[in-house]
């Protein structure tokens, strides 16, 4: 892989690039994500705690502005490491935090109502159906779910420009965004023995995949775009940092718990006896945290830098599982915090009580638009029963449309309730067994 063609600014469903001399075009990505209604909903979709009344917890929108923060900080890094590579392309560092900056806004765009759970739901009653219905014919993705696949189906089809070219953002930014580069069907994509778990595309969207990859010139055994291992990596340290953070606020986990982990990070923190509160305590130490895991980072990709190019770098790797000897303490610190994360506060009972939820209230919401979709794929709008066409009428933006195919049309209906925020899905589940949520 080579600079230039990473770097691609032509848009995605435009012809030609169009120059923009006051902006950067991924300045522009940038913006264009974030005008977005899809990103908007993020704020009113789980990051880890669903449905949190403590307005400090995150939510999705939230922990997306932050992994975007340290995204640029981590590409504007790495790009003053490697910027004679990229001035020989004819770019510059800022450039590489640009682009950086805008994968991270659109990262988690595509992920559907209660987080991980939410995609377990769905992927569960989608292959249910699927093996109910044999002789549909269906795309056989149809039986998986990953908010990558969806995120990259939200910005080249089902917003902005429907059917359209979707946001048409540059080719870099969603090689970029493709942390995934393959589809469900890869063994790559299995997880725990199971089939179809991370993929970065939905069969109805394989030819703007291969445009995309073609076009930014991704290779290798592992054709990731440079700029993916910088997005995972601010991801990665923003949600580890951030999820314990939320666990003290919650009263789930003592400051004493958050201080002894995350301080055994950076190299010193002779500060921190200067902070008089908790909360100052805890911003201190997850800045000083952060600080020293982006220069571990760029330590990782400046060594890694010609596997992450020629393709070669595993696709279990990552940046931080590459830590250098120099950066191996703060390595083991972060390993020790997503440990204690995973076993603590991911199995939490406030969390699994609500995730034990989604799946009746999303697969609530499958049971009434899937079969609507279906039905209005067989015989049309004025074709079907009142009923169906009153559900199609909700979906507003995601509606079927007679020129689509079967399969596209039953997608129509996962777009509909995986855009769905956490809030709204509960709302509506209740409305549609005749309740009122708010009586």
């Amino acid at each position: 892989m080579d600079w230039g063609s990473l770097f691609l600014d032509r848009r995605y469903f435009e012809a030609e690039r169009r120059d923009r001399p006051h902006r950067s075009h991924f300045q522009i990505d940038q913006d264009r994500i974030v005008f977005s209604r899809p990103f908007r909903r993020l704020q009113k979709k789980t990051q880890v705690h669903p449905l949190p009344s403590n307005a400090h917890v995150r939510n999705r929108l939230v922990h997306t502005l932050e992994v975007a923060s340290v995204g640029r900080s981590l590409g504007d890094i790495v790009g003053g490491r490697i910027a004679e590579d990229l001035a020989a392309a004819g770019r510059t560092s800022q450039e590489l935090g640009f682009l950086v900056h805008a994968t991270c806004l659109a990262h988690d765009i595509g992920n559907p109502p209660f987080g991980h759970a939410g995609e377990e739901v769905i992927a569960a009653w989608m292959a249910r159906f699927l093996a109910a219905h044999p002789d549909l014919g269906l795309d056989p993705d149809l039986a998986h779910f990953d908010g990558n696949a969806q995120g990259f189906r939200i910005l080249t089809r089902a917003d902005g420009y429907r059917q359209r070219g979707g946001m048409r953002l540059t080719m870099a930014t969603l090689a970029a965004f493709l942390k995934y580069p393959w589809d469900a069907a890869d063994p790559r994509a299995g997880r725990g023995g199971r089939p179809g778990v991370k993929f970065g595309h939905f069969a109805t969207e394989r030819d703007a995949f291969g445009e995309v990859v073609a076009a930014a010139g991704l290779s290798g055994p592992n054709p990731r775009h440079p700029a993916v291992w910088l997005m995972e990596a601010a991801d990665d340290i923003v949600y580890s940092l951030a999820d314990l953070e939320d666990a003290v606020e919650l009263g789930m986990v003592p400051y004493g718990t958050y201080r002894d982990l995350v301080a055994a990070i950076p190299d010193h923190v002779r500060g921190l006896d200067v902070e008089e509160t908790d909360p100052q305590r805890i911003a201190y130490l997850r800045a000083a945290a952060t600080g020293r895991l982006l220069e571990a980072c760029a330590d990782a990709f400046v060594a890694n830098r010609e596997a992450i190019l020629d393709g070669r770098m595993p696709s279990a790797a990552s940046l931080i599982g590459a830590f250098g000897d120099r950066d191996a303490r703060a390595g083991e610190a972060l390993a020790a915090i997503r440990r204690f994360n995973r076993t603590t506060i991911y199995f939490h009972p406030r969390k699994v009580e609500f995730e034990i939820a989604a799946g009746d209230v999303i697969g609530k919401a499958l049971d009434v638009f899937v079969p609507a979709c279906l039905a209005f794929a067989r015989a049309g709008f004025e074709g079907i029963a009142h009923r169906d066409r009153q559900v199609v009428s909700l979906m507003q933006d995601y509606r079927p449309r007679e020129d689509f195919s079967l399969s596209e049309n039953l997608r129509c209906a996962v777009d509909f309730v995986a855009g769905m925020t956490d809030d709204y899905a509960s709302w509506l589940a209740a409305r549609l067994r005749g309740l009122d949520p708010w009586g």
